[in-house]
């Protein structure tokens, strides 16, 4: 589990990412529904966003969870419920942990034919973390008077399906192009820079 702080609003994030044991992705959806169904009650509560990536990693999930602040997220972490149902989780799926920092495949277009090494990871979760909270924050903002009342795996779907497309096809792009001298200076600066 990583956490962060947003300094704009106090929030706390918690990103906890799951890979669901084979012939059990029912048990883990069902496990999820409920969990989340305890948690939206969780005072301190804001949200949370589940993330499904394509490709070789179908099994995988990220569950990215907002509270107001860090001692309501550890008193929801620490609660009966929640250790009941972390307990559970672990019949259908184990802890992932990544190696990846973030933003190897996006492309910069001055270092198009250079291998560069990828930035640091403090650097890649803040550019991540920015391009989430926006497009997190824009589409709730929009969207939750239409499908607020919808129920919670058709609602995350539809948040999860816009997160991820936007992520991927406009967010990432867009930013690792506007701070590629902050992701990438000394290769930038060396290479590219000499106009």
């Amino acid at each position: 589990m990583k956490m962060m702080t947003s300094n704009s609003q106090n929030e706390f994030i918690s990103v906890i990412s799951r890979n669901i044991k084979p012939g059990h992705e029912k048990d883990y959806d069902d496990w999820l529904q409920r969990y989340l169904t305890l948690e939206r009650k969780a005072p301190g509560y804001l949200g949370a966003t589940i993330i499904i990536p394509g490709g070789p990693n179908l099994a995988l999930r990220y569950i990215i969870i907002r509270f107001t602040d860090k001692p309501s997220m550890k008193a929801w972490e620490d609660s009966p419920e929640s250790l009941k149902l972390l307990d559970e989780v672990n019949n259908y799926s184990t802890r992932h942990y990544d190696t990846a920092t973030g933003l190897e495949t996006f492309t910069l277009p001055q270092l198009k034919n250079v291998v560069a090494q990828p930035p640091p990871r403090w650097k890649m979760a803040i550019v991540v973390f920015i391009a989430v909270y926006a497009i997190s924050s824009l589409t709730r903002s929009i969207l939750n008077p239409f499908l607020g009342q919808w129920p919670i795996l058709s609602n995350t779907i539809i948040y999860t399906t816009i997160l991820v497309v936007s992520l991927t096809y406009f967010a990432m792009p867009i930013m690792s192009r506007l701070l590629r001298r902050w992701l990438y200076p000394r290769k930038y600066q060396q290479d590219y820079c000499q106009d």
